[in-house]
């Protein structure tokens, strides 16, 4: 994340003075694509921080050991950023205490690598939490990055992080239990992931266009019983009971969406019974 927000933010036209690391150094086809070069500092020999931004990009773990060891190099009115999605911006007390002005600022973007940041930042959305005049700053930059910001509390940032895993890190999950399922119809790891992706980007663009309810298609959506059964007796055969589980406990959710969609109540409890049959059945 903090090389990705290096080289985007560089690219939108800012000077990124400093990079500090902890234990391995930036990769060099990082730096060189950053202009001007930065310093590259370890966080163990860091004495002074004269940039106006600092953003702090450590895994969530390492993040509560960084206020300490770097509010000192600081100088009052620094704005200061951690990147952390589940953390509020209280972590960083130590900067504040110092005269810093502090928030979060995370990036509701899929980041694998230091090159992504380009384009996934582009559109998305970014949230934010903390000191007014940090949560502007912030708007300026996502501004520049090509996003959009929403604030939260600072009360609330672990649930609109379980809101964000289970909207990503969750559905790659159950993408490999899709996976799974499929492999044990008969195809290849790299056929089935051929086969349903097209069909998880259409769920994707289904979406984009309309509330849950109404981008509902399939079994739940037509209330079809026979199908269900069918399904679970597969299930019952060739699935692990993870996986049976896991589709028992999402087809009861899909059932709600159904009805909020017109799906028959009488069709829907009965779908309900047949899932609670299969449920009690398992254990």
């Amino acid at each position: 994340m903090g090389g990705a927000l290096a080289l985007a933010l560089s690219r939108a036209g800012l000077r990124i003075d400093a990079i500090l690391y902890r234990r391995t150094r930036p990769s060099r086809s990082l730096v060189s694509k950053l202009d001007p070069k930065p310093q590259l500092i370890s966080i163990e020999k860091v004495a002074n921080i004269s940039s106006p931004i600092l953003f702090i990009a450590t895994q969530d773990q390492e993040l509560p050991e960084i206020p300490d060891r770097l509010a000192a190099t600081t100088h009052p009115g620094t704005i200061v950023f951690h990147t952390s999605g589940s953390i509020s911006s209280d972590i960083l007390k130590p900067f504040a205490e110092n005269g810093c002005i502090t928030a979060s600022f995370h990036p509701l973007a899929s980041i694998t690598n230091w090159s992504d940041g380009l384009e996934r930042f582009r559109g998305a959305y970014f949230c934010l939490e903390g000191a007014d005049k940090a949560v502007r700053t912030a708007r300026s930059l996502i501004r520049k990055l090509g996003g959009q910001a929403f604030v939260i509390t600072a009360a609330d940032k672990p649930l609109y992080h379980a809101a964000a895993v289970t909207a990503a890190g969750h559905v790659t999950a159950l993408f490999d239990v899709a996976l799974s399922l499929m492999i044990k119809s008969g195809l290849d790891r790299q056929t089935a992931r051929h086969v349903l992706q097209p069909l998880l980007t259409g769920v994707a663009e289904n979406l984009s266009g309309h509330d849950t309810p109404a981008a509902l298609t399939g079994t739940f959506a037509r209330g079809d019983e026979a199908t269900l059964e069918r399904h679970l007796e597969a299930l019952k055969q060739k699935a692990s009971d993870e996986e049976s589980r896991i589709y028992r406990d999402l087809a009861l959710r899909s059932i709600k969406l159904g009805e909020q969609n017109g799906l028959d109540a009488r069709v829907a409890n009965r779908m309900r019974r047949t899932i609670k049959i299969a449920k009690d059945a398992a254990r």
